[in-house]
């Protein structure tokens, strides 16, 4: 397989879609250029055939759990306030709820309200805004598939480059050092000299702020360390070549906690377990 190909055809892709990120996902998906991410990893270490469900058939969990809803449409309004923030006007909370009650994404939006109370009262105010949304490809190999993700924030602060992921869910749970570390990568290639920080935002789903007996938001400094690089690259080489066998026909194991997994209605061996 020429990866070389395959990441010369990427970067065309987001050039022709201006890097959209929403357009430049759903392109990949229907173009099958073969690449890897770090949501591709990290699903398949989970369990191999959620992998084989999500991204060989592109199937959708069946229900949609409501913390997918919930967390696509935060994301989305975070990306607005900071889009205008970009453009030197700052929507007022009042604007982004509004923009919350006329969402065709039906969800809780107690939890959502709140969220965008803490989102406006953590707001980052750094000398720029540099990227919203930021979809890129990157190539750590000859021999490794291309790698792409999107990256929430990029901000400017001196001389630091910071980046930052949103992260939503009921409780605050701990980063993985090889998103980050493909994250860096990426923007070190591009901001060279540059000091690279990156910054889990945590928003914890909640019904009464006034209410919490622990934080309901939380801003977490990931450190990132020099000699984990080669163990990060193993996880991907690892999972690169697992992958490749799958799209060629492999069966996938079952190896995932299917009461923690959102495939668990549609999956055959969650299916066998229960009966």
């Amino acid at each position: 397989m020429n990866f070389q190909q395959s990441f010369t055809e990427i970067q065309s892709l987001l050039t022709a879609l201006n890097h959209d990120s929403d357009r430049f996902v759903n392109a990949l998906r229907q173009q099958h250029v073969f690449h890897l991410s770090f949501s591709q990893i990290s699903t398949l270490e989970f369990c191999q055939h959620r992998y084989y469900l999500q991204y060989i058939l592109n199937q959708e969990p069946d229900p949609l759990p409501d913390y997918f809803t919930k967390g696509k449409l935060l994301h989305q309004l975070i990306a607005h306030g900071y889009q205008a923030q970009m453009s030197g006007n700052v929507p007022s909370l009042e604007v982004l709820e509004e923009e919350l009650f006329t969402s065709e994404l039906a969800c809780e939006s107690v939890h959502l309200t709140n969220a965008l109370q803490l989102y406006y009262r953590h707001r980052w105010q750094v000398e720029r805004v540099l990227a919203v949304e930021q979809p890129f490809v990157i190539s750590l190999a000859d021999d490794l598939p291309p790698l792409v993700g999107v990256i929430d924030l990029v901000l400017q602060d001196g001389d630091a480059i910071i980046l930052v992921d949103h992260k939503t869910g009921c409780n605050f749970y701990p980063y993985d050092e090889l998103q980050v570390a493909i994250y860096a990568r990426y923007i070190q290639s591009i901001y060279p000299g540059y000091d690279c920080q990156l910054f889990y935002d945590h928003y914890r789903w909640v019904n009464h702020l006034e209410r919490i007996r622990k934080p309901a938001f939380q801003r977490t400094l990931v450190e990132l360390h020099k000699d984990q690089w080669q163990t990060d690259l193993q996880r991907i080489t690892s999972a690169a070549g697992i992958i490749q066998q799958i799209h060629v026909g492999s069966s996938p194991t079952h190896s995932g906690a299917c009461f923690r997994c959102p495939y668990q209605h549609i999956c055959e061996f969650s299916y066998r377990r229960a009966n």
